[in-house]
């Protein structure tokens, strides 16, 4: 995710951590799950292999965006803070969320 998403999840009146604002910008996809964990802290991202739950089936949850490649920081940017906005924050706890143009799965953990 951009830099700048951290501010509009500030914005939605979410706490937020960026991985590189905590020294994690080139950890391992483990390494942030288990920070995740511990911290309980729910993973926004572009990977998709966070959503994999066979592979972390211990899971803080997540919200996982399949946008275009090609969007640029301002689309993602929109698209996050629509998704925030329409959803309640018990939601997107215990679950895996796939965000999709127009669209959201949530899968319950």
């Amino acid at each position: 995710m951009p830099r700048s998403s951290a501010e509009v999840i500030r914005s939605t009146g979410y706490n937020v951590e960026d991985v590189r604002d905590i020294g994690m910008g080139t950890a391992k996809d483990r390494a942030i799950i288990e920070y995740a964990l511990k911290n309980e802290r729910i993973i926004v991202t572009r990977d998709t292999d966070f959503g994999e739950i066979l592979r972390y089936p211990e899971h803080p949850g997540g919200i996982i965006f399949r946008l275009p490649y090609t969007f640029k920081i301002d689309e993602i940017n929109k698209e996050l803070k629509e998704f925030l906005n329409s959803v309640e924050e018990d939601e997107i706890r215990n679950a895996i969320i796939i965000v999709e143009l127009g669209r959201y799965r949530r899968r319950p953990l």
